[in-house]
């Protein structure tokens, strides 16, 4: 795996019941890498969003959201729909938005 970005910051997540709560997110996007000798475009390499997304004023917000799907809005404004994988705020990408 290739990191092509790492991120920090403040963001927004907006929950299933369309809240939204200020948030802090650790993330890194990566790519797979080919293997010697492949040609393959850039573009077809899968892309994977992995980190943390926790709420910055509710300590609870990762165990009452845990596996419900939301969205964060980053700072740069790209947004992606992610869950909660576990209780440490751990995410899984559902969606990427862009």
């Amino acid at each position: 795996m290739k990191v092509l970005e790492h991120l920090q910051g403040t963001g927004v997540i907006t929950s299933p019941d369309g809240d939204d709560v200020a948030a802090k997110y650790d993330v890194s996007i990566t790519a797979d890498e080919p293997e010697a000798g492949q040609d393959i475009p850039p573009m077809a390499h899968f892309k994977h969003i992995s980190g943390q997304v926790w709420s910055v004023h509710d300590p609870y917000f990762v165990a009452t959201h845990f596996r419900k799907i939301m969205t964060l809005q980053m700072e740069d404004g790209r947004r992606f729909q992610f869950f909660h994988r576990d209780i440490e705020g751990s995410i899984g990408l559902k969606k990427w938005i862009g």
